[in-house]
């Protein structure tokens, strides 16, 4: 959830050299990139050990309660190839500008974990950081005995390639795992107001919250400052009151709205603050926010605490919770479900039933030109090839970290089941003609705010949102002659 690479990053690269230069210490403190070389494991006994074993560095950001499963991972890998992992950590905070830095002064790792979304790392590989992976998903995977792609889920890899030349696809970095927000739930509260089950609906949500402040707990804790726990819902209701107009929006029949697409609605006069998603979006923001924890606009991660202290009775959190959990010895005894549908009891643009979309990911593991350089681009693919096989790295990171695989044929822990359960082959509708630029996001996030404050009347709001959104897909449209909209 961290993007796009700016002349700002450059601008700091002369100060981030010197961290640079003391990623190869061995201490984990003071915030510098540390070297985890515990993972270094002995390889006797590996049937497929390499005739020229190498040495892998690999840097991540993943937090220590990850770093004895990677070491786990890495000892495998040595034991069927006979190359070794060096892991490097480097604190989340400092991640992104950390990577450009080693790029920037020659200094990368051969395999990078994260650093990017696509757009990034489409840049990374302009610049000739990073290698394209794509040829390598036909060749057969010594680890599975099949091509590589064979092992990935359905509609994972089309989420991380690069189709800008649809003759030449490109991949970035593999996917490493499946990310998804879901909805969790306290299974001692639900028993105390004779809720059985989770609610499936918006329509069964908002009575589930009704009844737990009622019985003098938080309905719904969730956090507000940044545009991540209460965005992650939005993206799940914007698909679905928007759904009904794709056909119309859909200029080119992609089976998507994409930026260019929405650009042109509005120039269309498609989208006016009377919109009915609008209207309805910003009714159900309302009706929600009366179940939410005091403060909920500048709460930061404090709503994770609150159901953790079994104060709230359900909140939403990603996928990667239960493992917090686990490792948190937390004493809330949770349930996970799917995130509550837009009924059609609640809205006239909702619908009988949820829908089941198609999971993607981010290219999340690359190999970088100095692993080329180095004579260590097989060894560093193959690194990656096991990290992604059903039998190695997939199965360690599935049961020691609650990881949901990106490949098949893993057995997903019991906790994560309900929520491979609701994976399914739809495409998910993306909202952007709120966010032409940063800019018009950071506006459209905080009249939201405004709004949920009471600051804001819903028309008030809609009417400077639709103000604003004019004004930045005019801007949209002269950045991006390629649209063909002038």
């Amino acid at each position: 959830m961290k993007k796009m690479m700016t002349v700002t990053s450059m601008m700091l690269a002369g100060a981030l050299l010197l961290s640079a230069c003391a990623s190869n210490g061995n201490t984990n403190t003071g915030g510098t990139a540390s070297t985890n070389g515990a993972a270094e494991s002995s390889s006797e006994g590996g049937k497929e050990a390499a005739s020229n074993p190498q040495t892998l560095t690999v840097s991540y950001n993943q937090g220590e309660f990850s770093w004895p499963v990677y070491e786990q991972l890495a000892a495998a890998f040595k034991e069927r190839t006979g190359h070794t992992v060096k892991f490097n950590y480097v604190p989340a905070q400092e991640y992104d500008n950390w990577v450009q830095t080693q790029f920037i002064g020659g200094t990368e790792p051969d395999v990078i974990m994260g650093g990017g979304e696509l757009d990034q790392k489409k840049e990374f590989y302009r610049n000739g950081w990073i290698v394209d992976l794509e040829p390598y998903l036909d060749e057969e995977s010594p680890f599975t005995g099949q091509p590589w792609r064979a092992s990935f889920q359905d509609g994972v890899l089309d989420s991380v390639l690069d189709k800008t030349d649809s003759v030449d696809p490109k991949l970035y970095g593999a996917p490493d795992q499946l990310v998804t927000v879901n909805l969790y739930y306290n299974k001692a509260i639900f028993e105390e107001i004779g809720v059985s089950e989770p609610p499936a609906n918006v329509t069964e949500l908002l009575e589930t919250a009704k009844k737990a402040q009622e019985a003098g707990y938080i309905g719904f804790s969730i956090q507000n400052s940044i545009d991540w726990n209460l965005g992650w819902y939005a993206s799940d209701i914007w698909d679905a009151l928007w759904r009904s107009s794709l056909d119309e929006l859909d200029l080119n029949s992609s089976g998507e709205i994409e930026t260019s697409e929405w650009a042109a609605a509005v120039t269309a006069g498609k989208i006016t603050a009377q919109s009915p998603q609008l209207q309805e979006y910003a009714r159900l923001m309302k009706d929600l926010s009366g179940y939410f924890n005091t403060g909920f606009n500048t709460a930061s991660w404090e709503f994770e605490g609150l159901f953790n202290e079994g104060k709230s009775a359900m909140t939403l959190n990603g996928s990667w919770y239960p493992n917090q959990h686990l490792q948190g010895s937390f004493a809330v005894d949770y349930g996970v479900a799917p995130v509550p549908y837009l009924d059609n009891g609640y809205s006239e643009l909702g619908y009988d039933k949820a829908h089941h979309y198609l999971i993607g990911s981010s290219p999340a593991l690359s190999v970088t030109r100095s692993a080329e350089k180095n004579g260590k681009l097989d060894a560093a693919v193959d690194f990656i090839r096991f990290w992604t096989a059903p039998d190695g790295g997939a199965k360690i990171l599935a049961e020691g970290l609650y990881q949901i695989p990106v490949v098949k044929d893993v057995q997903v822990p019991d906790v994560l089941q309900p929520i491979v359960a609701g994976f399914g082959s739809e495409r998910r509708l993306t909202f952007t003609a709120n966010n032409f630029t940063a800019e018009q996001k950071d506006t459209w996030f905080k009249g939201q705010q405004a709004y949920l404050d009471g600051k804001l009347t819903a028309d008030e709001w809609l009417q400077g949102f639709v103000k604003d959104m004019e004004k930045y897909a005019d801007q949209a449209i002269a950045a991006n002659p390629e649209w063909k909209l002038q």
